[in-house]
């Protein structure tokens, strides 16, 4: 049995088919990279600036930061090691009690972090 020799308008057909696929392809990759760059853009413009901490959780994290609830006048406080009050109170009565050099280094580092935030 023969094999009948390829016509050119068969070959023509295949070639253009496979011209074709390779043309959809290169469209659908040009798609995805579209959609990775929108969705890289998004991810980038989120992280522009954080939201800004309410007060009365700033200053509890600056009682946990400086340990104050060991020095609290409320039992609770120094049972739980946790600032169970205002934090503002804890901080009015036991900022005199700290020693300076580690209320220096925890304000420095507060003013860099809210420097780095602030880029």
């Amino acid at each position: 049995m023969t094999v009948p020799a390829a016509t050119p308008a068969h070959t023509t057909g295949t070639a253009g088919h496979h011209a074709r696929l390779r043309a959809r392809l290169r469209e659908l990759q040009m798609k995805g990279l579209d959609v990775a760059d929108g969705i890289l853009d998004t991810l980038l413009t989120r992280h522009d600036e954080p939201p800004a901490l309410p007060l009365t959780v700033a200053r509890r994290q600056m009682v946990h930061l400086l340990d104050v609830p060991k020095l609290c006048e409320r039992g609770r406080c120094r049972r739980t090691k946790l600032c169970q009050g205002e934090p503002s109170h804890c901080l009015t009565t036991c900022l005199h009690a700290l020693p300076h050099e580690l209320l220096a280094r925890v304000l420095s580092t507060k003013a860099m972090r809210q420097r780095v935030r602030r880029r």
